[in-house]
């Protein structure tokens, strides 16, 4: 944890030079001495708590014009400074980190996600490619042939709607990221899945349908539902391998406010 007395300690001297320098700021978010439940430092998610502080932070930017600080991605939207830059960043899937820029640092101003994908190009998504609302289905009626899983980065910068607006579709239930379309679309910054069937979340349901389609083995997925996959696995008798029988793929969602299971079969990746 650092420690940061005056600001202005910090800082270069007023000059020209300042123009030709920059800062990265990487502010601890772990308290020292003070563990968690698997016994590492404690994490902070409070921007007064990290250290330097939210304020020592706007400070260097002020007096630097290229500077750069990685924090939480569940950095508030509302916190986003003035013509800044506030970027979550994404590497194969998993959200990393939001990251903010300001002055010449900066691409475009506002909230955008960086989808690093090994192998292939990053794909940068801005509030641009996600202009208007983005629309919901009324019910379980409304999930169309595909699904796609909206890239966690996007989710978290509240940029759905340019997956929605990419594919002509409706998400499921606002902010799970999930949106339902009738046609497939190659989208690099979300996972697609076709859907073969849906069903209540149930654990009779589910049980009869395993049994019916001489399924053994079972790849579940959540999204806005708190369940304990141990716990159904249980429940239903059925272990992670597959066995003598078929395997799927299920996500236990919300739509429209009621849990449902939806069976999905993996489309290859965009």
């Amino acid at each position: 944890r650092a420690r940061v007395g005056r600001v202005e300690d910090l800082l270069p001297p007023a000059d020209a030079a300042r123009d030709r320098i920059g800062a990265w700021l990487d502010p601890a978010r772990r308290i020292s001495g003070v563990a968690d439940i698997h016994g590492r430092a404690r994490r902070v998610f409070r921007l007064d708590d990290i250290s330097p502080t939210w304020d020592t932070v706007q400070a260097i930017a002020a007096h630097i014009p290229a500077t750069g600080v990685k924090l939480s991605p569940s950095f508030p939207h509302d916190h986003i400074p003035r013509g800044a830059e506030a970027q979550w960043v994404s590497r194969a899937g998993e959200l990393l980190e939001c990251v903010i820029w300001w002055g010449p640092l900066v691409r475009t101003s506002g909230r955008t996600a960086r989808v690093i994908r090994p192998g292939r190009p990053a794909i940068e998504v801005t509030e641009d490619q996600a202009t208007g609302d983005v629309p919901t289905v009324a019910d379980d009626k409304g999930i169309a042939a595909w699904l796609y899983e909206t890239d966690r980065a996007l989710v978290q910068a509240g940029l759905v709607g340019a997956v929605t607006a990419a594919v002509d579709g409706h998400e499921l239930e606002p902010g799970l990221g999930l949106v339902t379309a009738d046609t497939a679309y190659d989208v690099g910054f979300a996972r697609r899945y076709a859907v073969t069937d849906t069903l209540p979340l149930s654990t009779k349901e589910l049980r009869t349908w395993l049994r019916r389609n001489a399924i053994t083995g079972l790849t579940i997925k959540k999204r806005g539902v708190r369940l304990d996959d141990d716990a159904l696995r249980r429940d239903l008798r059925i272990g992670r391998g597959a066995g003598s029988g078929k395997s799927e793929t299920i996500l236990l969602t919300r739509v429209a406010g009621s849990q449902i299971v939806l069976v999905l079969e993996p489309a290859p990746p965009a």
